[in-house]
């Protein structure tokens, strides 16, 4: 496999001007995210004068039922990069800006949910230190 050039792209806070750019990379965003995008913290990274990728984190609503003992958490809600920009380090840069954005609102917890086949994601978080924390089972019954 071959190495693309590290992108150049510059981050910085989400603007209103860069929901159609968010919306290219993942058309339901807004509708899928309407209450974490409320509270929660963007970043977008822009190369080549469009946005090249995005991560949203923000404020846990509840305690951390899954770690007893964690009461004021934060989440990794979403991390996108348009597909153009994958494997130019992008993703990490999101990542450590979230990290580095909660750590600084006095955040001593970060998590974040992806599917176990999701390799891409679990390879970009675990390059910045998270480590699989449990497993959840899901079962199903057909009706």
């Amino acid at each position: 496999m071959t190495r693309r050039k590290p992108s150049r792209a510059r981050l910085r806070p989400f603007r209103l001007d860069d929901a159609a750019g968010v919306c290219r990379i993942y058309a339901n965003f807004f509708v899928d995210n309407a209450v974490q995008f409320g509270r929660g913290r963007m970043t977008v990274a822009i190369a080549d004068g469009r946005v090249a990728g995005f991560v949203l984190w923000g404020p846990a609503f509840e305690p951390a039922w899954f770690d007893p003992g964690v009461k004021r958490w934060a989440e990794l809600h979403e991390l996108h990069v348009h597909p153009d920009y994958h494997g130019q380090g992008l993703g990490t840069r999101l990542v450590r800006s979230a990290v580095g954005q909660a750590r600084d609102d006095g955040f001593g917890v970060m998590y974040v949910i992806t599917e176990d086949v999701n390799a891409p994601a679990r390879a970009v978080y675990e390059k910045n230190g998270f480590r699989e924390h449990n497993r959840i089972v899901r079962y199903k019954i057909e009706l």
